[in-house]
């Protein structure tokens, strides 16, 4: 697999060498701390060309209102196990919050789904850092475009590398103007089939591109997850 740590500009309509562009990290207004509107975020993502997995924290609920926008999407949920978060990919129903890791693993498994273990050395964040549990995870996310210090994707990308999982990227998007600029470039394969992403991520034409998201947004999103809660406190 190439990787490109480098600034990246968007991709050229008329660029033909590679035919999907992912994101595996994104959140919409259905996340605690995200103001994304998915109507925005599909109109968005159609116009750059690039598919987003929604990983919105422990709900599914906005998959129901993408699908009737016809928006190309992995179906996701970012899991707050009891040690910590992991994404499940192609999920068709809700791991409930605190299930045990391993327990979560084997949830996704039963839905066909893909294990996605994000931000893992993150100390900041609930990143899940214990090898042993790391070793069950089909995909390391070895660049969050929100974490803090690099050398965290760096501990990511060499216990990835070290371990034989396949690698990652995640734009952790909470607001619309943060998506877009992470993606990973992959051969065209059929997006309903699981195996055929784990396929066209191992392929040599894979191609990670990659910008750190501005340190600004950490704190604007604790903003909007108190703001939500205030506001929505004073609800009858």
């Amino acid at each position: 697999m190439k990787i490109d740590f480098r600034l990246s500009s968007l991709p050229k309509k008329s660029d033909k060498s590679v035919n999907l562009k992912i994101d595996f990290h994104c959140h919409t207004n259905h996340s605690p701390d995200s103001i994304i509107v998915p109507r925005e975020l599909a109109a968005k993502a159609k116009k750059l060309g690039i598919i987003p997995a929604i990983t919105d924290h422990n709900s599914i609920a906005v998959h129901k209102e993408l699908r009737k926008l016809k928006m190309q999407f992995i179906p996701s949920e970012e899991i707050r196990t009891n040690k910590g978060d992991l994404i499940g990919l192609y999920l068709n129903e809700i791991i409930p919050k605190y299930t045990p890791f391993l327990e979560a693993i084997d949830s996704i498994k039963e839905q066909g789904g893909i294990s996605y273990l994000p931000h893992m050395y993150d100390k900041t964040r609930h990143g899940v850092g214990i090898t042993e549990l790391a070793k069950k995870v089909d995909i390391i996310e070895i660049f969050n475009a929100r974490c803090p210090f690099q050398k965290y994707n760096d501990m990511a990308m060499e216990f990835a590398n070290k371990n034989k999982k396949i690698f990652g990227v995640g734009g952790d998007n909470h607001f619309l103007f943060e998506f877009g600029n992470n993606w990973v470039d992959v051969p065209n394969f059929d997006l309903n089939n699981p195996k055929e992403l784990v396929k066209a991520l191992k392929s040599k034409q894979a191609k990670m591109h990659t910008r750190k998201a501005p340190i600004f947004v950490r704190g604007s999103t604790l903003v909007v997850k108190f703001a939500k809660k205030f506001f929505q406190g004073l609800t009858p």
